[in-house]
């Protein structure tokens, strides 16, 4: 599996360099650090989150990257139980300096208000790095119309990308 995911990152950054660039995704050979390449400690960038219009969501970054934080709902499939829910979704964070801005897709499992989803970086800086996110259910909210947040973190293992 490792194999596959990092042949599709190897193959997303020989073919990513055909499309033109945005402020939130910075070109790959500008965003290749010294720790990046060197497998340095993990990245920790915190999050609050909520949902905007369903599957949408936005907040804002800590930690590591102070920034925003853009996301998508892609699945959510409850168990049978009614308590574990499947989740995919799409993170982007934007650094307003624009070198640390990345996307990740992840996937993982919800229950009883905290989840833990994996996935790679698809987009920017730190680009085939794996991810590993956490986060809990934050009630009441003050961000937001529906008075609840996620707050979070998202790891990123800087040496992974090889």
């Amino acid at each position: 599996m490792r194999t596959l995911i990092l042949g599709l990152c190897v193959f997303s950054a020989a073919c990513g360099s055909q499309l033109s660039s945005s402020p939130t995704a910075p070109s790959n050979s500008a965003t290749v650090t010294a720790n990046q390449t060197a497998g340095g400690p993990p990245v920790e960038v915190t999050f609050t989150k909520w949902i905007t219009t369903y599957p949408g969501m936005a907040g804002f970054t800590g930690g590591d990257v102070v920034g925003s934080y853009a996301g998508e709902i892609l699945s959510r499939t409850p168990f049978d139980n009614g308590v574990v829910v499947q989740l995919e979704a799409r993170y982007e964070v934007t650094d307003p300096g624009g070198l640390r801005s990345f996307k990740t897709t992840i996937q993982g499992k919800s229950a009883n208000g905290t989840a833990v989803l994996n996935g790679v970086v698809t987009e920017g800086w730190m680009l085939g790095a794996q991810t590993h996110v956490t986060f809990e259910t934050i009630t009441p909210c003050q961000f937001g119309t529906r008075n609840v947040c996620f707050r979070g973190t998202i790891r990123i293992m800087p040496g992974s990308a090889q």
